[in-house]
């Protein structure tokens, strides 16, 4: 007979999790759990490599690790799709049984359809958002990667401030960040939200194009020239006019 300690032992969450990745026999239910918890660590890995390529907003790897990006919502495709195929198959198996008698002769009821359909709502809809999101942040990374950088001559700064009401999450207080667009000569035009410590070290250490930015933003009315990927506004180099 099983102890009261051996069954606290098999019934922790710790336990559960261990039986995922080492029992044979598992349900479906529990190798489409397994599954999704491997794409999780998979993708939590990945993301993470793709940040640490991507650290300095404005080189070019900033955008190789948007196109990098582009993993993220295959990855999530592979690992998730398993769950919305299911519930679609457990809503046709419920439809099924409306429509069609048992062998007793009974239907199922319409409100049997509701569990299906709402789990067939909230996976597809899982889904949909990782989609919609990837296609709004690294579109503009893919545009770039096609048209290529552009140089402009005339560039000002504008609307330069430093914003503090960033809560740097897990310490209680404010990370500021220097707000500001570039505008060129012909229109065109990038907002840009950058971590003023982060580029205060980069500015007085000379790094460029950080230094020639900041300096022409803190300067009224100075004007810059630059090379940037248009889309994304990662600029690759600037320098001053004389």
């Amino acid at each position: 007979m099983a102890t009261t300690s051996d069954t606290a032992a098999q019934t922790a969450p710790g336990n559960g999790m261990n039986k995922l990745f080492t029992s044979k026999n598992l349900t479906p239910v529990q190798r489409r759990m397994r599954w999704v918890n491997i794409g999780i660590w998979v993708i939590q890995a990945y993301i993470a490599v793709c940040v640490v390529v991507g650290v300095d907003p404005w080189t070019k790897w900033r955008l190789y690790a948007g196109l990098a990006g582009l993993g993220v919502p295959l990855l999530v495709l592979v690992f998730w799709f398993p769950v919305v195929w299911a519930s679609l198959r457990w809503l046709a198996r419920v439809a099924w049984r409306c429509v069609v008698p048992s062998s007793s002769g009974r239907r199922g009821g319409v409100l049997s359809l509701l569990a299906p359909l709402l789990g067939l709502g909230m996976s597809a809809s899982i889904l949909w958002a990782f989609g919609y999101a990837s296609l709004y942040f690294l579109t503009p990374y893919v545009q770039d990667w096609r048209s290529g950088t552009v140089r402009y001559e005339a560039v000002t700064c504008r609307d330069f401030d430093v914003d503090r009401s960033v809560t740097h999450t897990g310490k209680g207080h404010a990370r500021a960040q220097y707000v500001f667009e570039l505008v060129s000569s012909d229109g065109s035009s990038w907002e840009y939200r950058e971590r003023k410590s982060w580029m205060d070290d980069r500015v007085e250490a000379g790094e460029q194009p950080y230094a020639t930015v900041i300096d022409a933003c803190r300067s009224e009315g100075a004007e810059i020239g630059i090379v940037v990927y248009p889309h994304s506004g990662t600029i690759i180099e600037a320098w001053r006019r004389d």
